[in-house]
């Protein structure tokens, strides 16, 4: 499944957030100004609908994440999203998204008040046919090919329709409904990446054999050479590519001896692994492998995450959040590094965030949405319209600035006039 678009509302700061996603979109704005929150708010949208039912209740009622600007006090969290698929030779577009109500006060209890699916044939003039139609008192599913959403499912105020259809066997559409309860998120913001190659006997518990999630990236590397060898090819081929000076990757495996297992207690949080694994770079000018903590910071997060982003096609990943990937990369590497990044996505898509006017000179415009306050405290984004691009650029040539610098002068000024570049209206 590819997303291709979400719309969040009534979370943090976030109102009515709507992001088009290309394979790869930047949030850029001010700095603290609430890109990180559009990141949580998609990874919390996802989260929810894998949560259990006790879960789902906490999560409904996190002080954290409910609205507190003083127009949004109240608000319901909103998500959605547009997916694409491949099924029975046929490509289709889905939108699946559900509303609950924050649980602000003692009094009122959360509970989920909406929930929609609808499928079309992915063609110009087709129409969505509804799958879920829900409200806060009752729920409706499509049972059948030839009939219509009309079939009653009970579901309490803390359920998913989606989640209690995984259990329906005979669901003609069981397998959507799975891989919607499966969509994966992945987020990146570990800006130092040193303690990721230290060697680490410990592995936490269910996941040693998830690896995107794993912190020990020799060990990764170590599976990835063996399992699928074409794909640690590929990751030393592109990193040699942004940093030519690397003839080779090299990871050692080392047996561990001498250390009681049987010491570890049960409900520990992590398992003793076999071995330790220790990741070399073979460098042209150093007449010896030479260990890969001894890279540049940058070098160090760059390879990581082409890690991340060659592992998705294994682990299912729908959508990789990376915060400033900018941090510790030169910007005449940066370009590069964004193609490459590009070139090896497969159907997983890469979301960006950064504060820095630098990088706009480097990213495609339809790529950014650019985030405001039109009302104080408040975050939304916004695309270009189709004549904003060329306008800024016009702009900022006539100041005898980059279009970068001019668009960050104008988002620290409040009387700015992005409304000229910006597509405010939505299309609903």
């Amino acid at each position: 499944m590819k997303i291709q678009a979400v719309k969040i509302d009534g979370f943090k700061n976030l109102s009515d957030i709507v992001i088009h996603f290309n394979n790869i979109t930047a949030l850029v704005s001010l700095n603290n100004f609430g890109k990180s929150n559009v990141l949580m708010a998609i990874d919390f949208g996802l989260s929810f609908i894998k949560s259990s039912l006790d879960d789902k209740t906490k999560m409904m009622s996190n002080l954290n994440l409910i609205p507190l600007n003083q127009t949004m006090v109240g608000r319901n969290f909103r998500f959605e999203m547009e997916i694409t698929f491949h099924a029975n030779d046929h490509d289709y577009r889905m939108i699946y998204g559900y509303e609950f109500s924050w649980k602000y006060n003692e009094k009122v209890e959360p509970c989920i008040i909406k929930e929609f699916l609808k499928i079309k044939y992915d063609e110009k003039g087709q129409k969505y046919n509804k799958f879920i139609s829900r409200n806060k008192n009752e729920a409706f599913y499509k049972s059948s090919e030839t009939g219509r959403c009309s079939t009653k499912i009970n579901v309490q105020d803390n359920e998913l329709v989606i989640n209690k259809l995984c259990a329906y066997d005979h669901l003609y559409y069981l397998d959507i409904i799975l891989r919607l309860n499966n969509m994966r998120f992945y987020m990146e913001n570990n800006f130092d990446a040193k303690s990721f190659y230290q060697p680490n006997p410990f592995i936490q518990k269910d996941l040693e054999d998830i690896m995107i999630n794993a912190i020990n990236l020799p060990r990764v590397i170590y599976q990835l050479k063996e399992t699928y060898p074409d794909k640690f090819l590929l990751l030393k081929d592109v990193y040699s590519q942004l940093f030519p000076e690397v003839e080779d990757l090299i990871v050692n495996q080392y047996e561990l001896t001498g250390i009681e297992k049987e010491n570890i207690p049960e409900n520990a949080p992590f398992v003793l692994a076999h071995s330790i694994y220790v990741l070399f770079v073979k460098n042209k000018y150093i007449h010896q492998p030479i260990n890969f903590q001894a890279m540049s910071d940058g070098a160090k997060r760059v390879f990581m995450i082409l890690t991340k982003v060659i592992l998705s096609s294994v682990s299912n990943i729908s959508l990789i959040a990376i915060e400033e990937p900018e941090n510790s990369v030169h910007p005449s590497l940066f370009q590069s590094y964004i193609r490459i990044i590009s070139q090896l996505l497969n159907g997983c898509k890469i979301i960006i965030t950064s504060h820095s006017p630098y990088i706009i000179n480097y990213l495609d415009p339809s790529w950014l949405h650019i985030g405001i306050n039109r009302t104080p405290g408040v975050a939304e984004f916004f695309m270009f319209k189709k004549s904003g691009e060329r306008l800024l650029q016009k702009d900022a040539e006539a100041f005898k600035m980059n279009m970068g610098d001019y668009l960050f002068l104008l988002l620290s000024d409040p009387d700015n006039n992005l409304d000229d570049y910006l597509e405010y209206e939505r299309n609903e």
